[in-house]
């Protein structure tokens, strides 16, 4: 799985993990947002939207089960 750096005011990171099927929305405020059972095309939208915040935040954020955790 590749963290792949990204250009938003708030998101650094998106990660995905393909055969479980969990998104991982890393933020500059070091907390990472871990959901599951996410399609993968959701985070191809993602990550070829315009705005990745805006499209995390109007179409998985609130949709997909999630955990936080603090990254080190």
């Amino acid at each position: 799985m590749e963290k792949i750096p990204v250009k938003s005011s708030k998101i650094s990171a998106i990660a995905y993990d393909h055969q479980k099927q969990r998104l991982f929305v890393y933020f500059k405020s070091k907390y990472v947002y871990i959901h599951a059972s996410v399609p993968s095309n959701f985070w191809s939208e993602c990550m070829l939207s315009e705005s990745i915040g805006r499209y995390y935040f109007n179409n998985i954020r609130n949709t997909f089960p999630y955990e936080t955790m603090i990254e080190d």
